[in-house]
Parts: structure tokens; C-alpha cells; sequence
């Protein structure tokens, strides 16, 4: 353990899709002699926002606040988090945090982004890519009877090779990375779009292009992108109108990157090929939803890259994070490092009031 702080006291939000990681977090706290406020319950298909008239129960002697990717981290509940050094989000995801609002006070925010993490998704991806390419529903349905086989024969094959293939990665993250190191294995053409990328570069597998380029010449998209107010919707039915007929779309982001009624007409109408989900507007996704019914659509509850090497490595870099913040130091995985000098000031004003005191 780092160099122990006073009295320590950890807020922990609830969760209903991640509450045995949050708990075991809590139980770890706790046997440390760390104090842990526990959130309200969250509802499935909705994002928890905290009631002002709670803020001073909740985050008014937190040292270190604990969020989700259902559990609204606001300016508001910033600005009410007095003693607050800094936040961690025990999985990778944080785009309920206003960044913008914790670099200004000076909050640093660590969070799960560890590499079994990233290496889990990029493999589950690139199976998802394979079964769009390789029709794996059509071919199961024929065994089961429902499908008619087709003649062997070129017209008639369902399977279309990755390698020769072009598939654009849409935020070049560290996810996206990993996905373009597994696709040069299979010999495709990978393409990169990111703010962070220069048109005509190429590294990490990829050759780096605008956006309109990667869409017209992908045969298959991948949505890689972290949410912020730039990329909700990004691919929407402008963005979909550029597409090749037949490519197909993977969203392994989150929900609002895609404009789900554009995605639902362009694949009852056939302008795209398939699509592979992993996570949607609403989640759990409503049972009404036209997706559930079409044939060229996988759906997967957003835990397709969840392997069992992701959440063993989850707790104890949560745990690190804290420790860290804790201890007046940069958590192990920083999502805004932009903050740190910032966070610096913000911790030894803290410190000179304890002192004070």
C-alpha cells in the first residue's frame, strides 16, 4: 500500500451490471480500514444522476469517488466534492465523467484500462468481424434446415475472406490498435480514422484517412470511438449513404456512436450487409427493438470482450488507482493526463488546509 492517508473515505456508486466488482472493491476498502459510502441502486436502460439534496451525503468527505459507465459523474457533483483528489471508474469506459470539468478543479481520473482489457476486445472484434464475413448465422440456419443451401460455386458462396478485404477502425485507441495487429495477421488492408491520427500516416498497423474515405472504402466498419460530444451519432444515415453496398458494421464503442434508426432502415433495406453489436442506445436492449428479428444482425449484451482474464485484472488495478489517488499520486492508469499539473496544485491545497486544521 502507498503512504496512508488520515482517515481515508471512498465513495462507491452501484451498478446493476458491474455491482459484484463495485462490492468486492468495497469489501477490499473496507478491510483496509477505509471508510465506503455506497451510491443508490441503478436501473437497467437508464444512466443514474445523483440528486443534488444527496451530494453532501454522498461526496462531501470522499477523498476518492468511485463511478460507472451508469452512473453520471457531473460538474456538479465535482464542484460539491470538496475533499475530492480524484475519481476512478473500475472498468475502461468514462464517458459519464465530465473530463472537462475534473481537469479545470484538478481531478484526475484513473481507470480500467489494462491490457487484458483492450487485448480481450480486440480478439472479441475480430470475431465478430469473422462471423459477419464468413455468415455465420446463414450457415448454422442451413444445417437447422431454415436456409436453403446454396450451389457450390462462386455466386453461391456465402464466405468472403478478411485478407485482401478492407476494414476501416474508427478510433485508434488502444483497442483499435490491438484490432489492426490482429487484421495485418489475416492479411487485410486496415484503415484508421482518430482525431489523433494525420490523414496519410501510417503506423500501428494501419494508414490513417479522413473519415469519408474509411467509410466509402471499407468493406467492413469497426466503431472504436470513446464517446464525447463530437462522436454520439457519429455514424448516422449521412455517414451510413457513404458506405460500399454490403459492407457491414461492428460496434464495439458504445451505443450512441451509431444512429440506430439509420442502422435499422440501412439493414431492413439491405444498403448494408450485417451489423455486429455489442452495445446499443438503450441496454439492455428493449425486446421490441426490430434488431432482435433480423437475420443479419449479431447481438451480443455488451460483454462480448468480458473474459474471465479481464475481471481478474480489474479489482486489483481499481484498487491501485485509489491507493494512488489516495496517496497524493497519479492513479497506474490515467485517462486525463492533461490534469496533472492541475491535480498537483489541488492536492497540496488540500494538504495545507489539513494542516491547517
Amino acid at each position: 500500500m502507498h503512504a496512508e492517508m488520515e482517515n481515508p473515505t471512498v465513495f462507491v456508486c452501484r451498478d446493476h451490471a458491474v455491482d459484484p466488482l463495485l462490492d468486492e472493491i468495497a469489501d477490499n476498502l473496507r478491510s483496509a480500514n477505509v471508510e465506503v459510502i455506497r451510491g443508490p441502486h441503478s436501473t437497467p436502460g437508464s444512466v443514474l444522476e445523483y440528486e443534488p439534496a444527496t451530494f453532501n451525503a454522498l461526496f462531501g468527505r470522499a477523498h476518492v469517488a468511485m463511478f460507472s459507465s451508469r452512473s453520471r459523474c457531473s460538474r456538479a457533483v465535482l464542484e460539491a466534492s470538496g475533499q475530492l483528489r480524484g475519481i476512478v471508474n473500475p472498468t475502461i469506459g468514462t464517458e459519464t465523467i465530465d473530463i472537462a470539468a475534473a481537469n479545470e478543479l484538478g481531478i484526475l481520473i484513473g481507470h480500467g484500462a489494462v491490457r487484458e482489457n483492450y487485448e480481450s476486445m480486440a480478439e472479441a472484434t475480430v470475431m465478430l468481424v469473422l462471423a459477419l464475413m464468413y455468415q455465420l448465422h446463414s450457415v448454422e440456419n442451413i444445417l437447422k434446415g431454415v436456409k436453403v443451401k446454396p450451389p457450390p460455386g462462386a455466386e453461391g458462396a456465402l464466405a468472403r475472406m478478411i485478407k485482401g478485404s478492407t476494414v476501416g477502425i474508427i478510433g485508434f485507441g488502444k483497442i483499435g490498435q490491438a484490432v489492426a495487429k490482429r487484421l495485418n495477421a489475416f492479411g487485410a488492408r486496415v484503415l484508421a480514422n482518430s482525431r489523433s491520427l494525420t490523414a496519410g500516416t501510417q503506423g500501428e498497423g494501419a494508414t490513417a484517412v479522413s473519415l469519408e474515405t474509411l467509410l466509402r472504402e471499407s468493406d467492413v466498419v469497426i466503431v472504436a470511438v470513446a464517446i464525447n460530444s463530437t462522436s454520439r451519432k457519429l455514424i448516422d444515415k449521412t455517414a451510413i449513404s457513404l458506405m460500399k453496398a454490403g459492407a457491414y458494421i461492428v460496434n464495439i464503442a458504445r451505443g450512441d456512436a451509431v444512429d440506430e434508426i439509420a442502422l435499422i432502415d440501412a439493414l431492413q433495406s439491405g444498403r448494408i450487409g450485417g451489423a455486429a453489436l455489442d452495445t446499443f442506445e438503450v441496454e439492455p436492449l428493449p425486446q421490441s427493438s426490430p434488431l432482435r428479428k433480423m437475420s443479419n444482425v449479431i447481438l451480443t449484451p455488451h460483454m462480448i470482450g468480458h473474459s474471465r482474464e479481464v475481471y481478474e485484472a480489474l479489482v486489483p488495478a481499481a484498487m491501485e488507482n485509489i491507493w494512488r489517488l489516495l496517496a497524493g499520486e497519479l492513479p497506474l492508469y490515467l485517462r486525463n493526463p492533461e490534469g496533472i499539473e492541475a491535480f498537483r496544485q489541488r492536492v497540496s491545497r488540500l494538504k495545507q488546509a489539513v494542516e491547517m486544521r
